[in-house]
């Protein structure tokens, strides 16, 4: 795990999907510790929130499956339906972490149908669209990101 941003609090965020901090006043302000992946595995205690962006969504969904008792909280942030859920190595049914899904519905490459999609076969799932929401939103659902994966959080 890459360090993005050094906590005060005890909660680690780990982001799948992007090299930087989507924006690191809010980050900041939350006091959280926000590591990216980097394909080593996690040498903190838990329990983590964990997010992917896009693509990367599945890489998280597969952490989350790996570590239940350390996930507690997931955030999905226009992610893509696998094209076979069967190739995937885990039955989304075992993600026991509280579930986020955050879609824009003028994402031409997801939008709300994806997002329908996930919140159907994720046992413990929200969904919220974004009206005016397209494909890059990470940065402008970072902070109801965060109030999702790090609750009661603050520097």
């Amino acid at each position: 795990m890459r360090l993005l941003m050094a906590g005060t609090v005890e909660r680690v965020v780990v982001l799948f999907g992007s090299e930087v901090d989507p924006d690191p006043e809010l980050t900041w302000a939350r006091g959280i510790t926000l590591v990216g992946d980097d394909g080593t595995e996690v040498d903190q205690p838990g329990p983590f929130g964990v997010v992917g962006w896009s693509v990367a969504g599945l890489d998280a969904l597969a952490f989350a499956a790996r570590h239940p008792g350390l996930v507690d909280r997931l955030a999905l942030v226009a992610t893509p339906i696998p094209d076979d859920e069967a190739a995937l190595g885990f039955e989304l049914s075992d993600i026991t972490a509280k579930t986020l899904l955050l879609f824009g519905a003028k994402d031409p490459l997801t939008g709300s149908r994806h997002g329908t999609w996930w919140q159907r076969r994720l046992p413990d799932a929200r969904l919220e669209i974004y009206p005016q929401g397209g494909h890059d939103l990470l940065v402008p659902a970072w902070k109801r990101t965060l109030s999702h994966l790090a609750p009661h959080c603050k520097r």
